[in-house]
């Protein structure tokens, strides 16, 4: 049932990105919803379930959006794994690591996605890439993650209730 509810959750982001976002652009910036959510959900569930979540969120960006295709599903998966490696034990009601993680994360992701989609094809405009693009999108990201992080907790509370709840039926039933 996870695995239904966050590939339903992936893809539901994808089209509110593609679409309704497109609307929500300031200064011609949307924010990266996915990555939000890839982060999210790492801290929520560790480093391999982040990845997973991450190399498909990046996956399906790079099919319909991609210049190259498997660039933003590494860069997801890694965003994932690094993300959720240092959070299995944390107080998950608290708000700030979430903020500061999607902060870092962010700026981490689209520096390499400039050093992979725009450096090695020859654009150098660094500076200019960072001031307009790097850290108004980080900055997006950083007011998104609140409503996001909420329901990504929520929505994972519910499942880790209902998993619980098969848990104690099959040990019932065995017993």
């Amino acid at each position: 049932m996870r695995v239904i509810i966050i590939f339903l959750i992936i893809f539901l982001n994808f089209i509110i990105q593609t679409t309704l976002l497109g609307h929500a652009q300031v200064m011609g910036i949307m924010p990266n919803t996915a990555l939000i959510i890839v982060v999210t959900y790492a801290m929520l569930r560790g480093d391999v379930e982040g990845a997973l979540v991450g190399f498909c969120a990046g996956l399906l960006a790079d099919i319909f959006f991609g210049r190259i295709i498997g660039v933003s599903a590494l860069l997801m998966m890694f965003t994932g794994f690094f993300c959720g490696k240092p959070f299995k034990d944390f107080f998950k009601e608290n708000y700030i690591a979430p903020i500061i993680l999607v902060g870092i994360a962010s700026l981490a992701y689209e520096f390499m996605f400039f050093v992979f989609n725009f450096l090695l094809l020859g654009r150098t405009n660094f500076l200019r890439y960072f001031g307009q693009i790097i850290i108004p999108t980080a900055v997006y990201n950083l007011v998104l993650c609140v409503f996001i992080y909420r329901m990504m907790y929520g929505i994972n509370g519910l499942l880790e209730k209902r998993e619980e709840r098969k848990r104690g039926f099959m040990r019932k039933r065995r017993g």
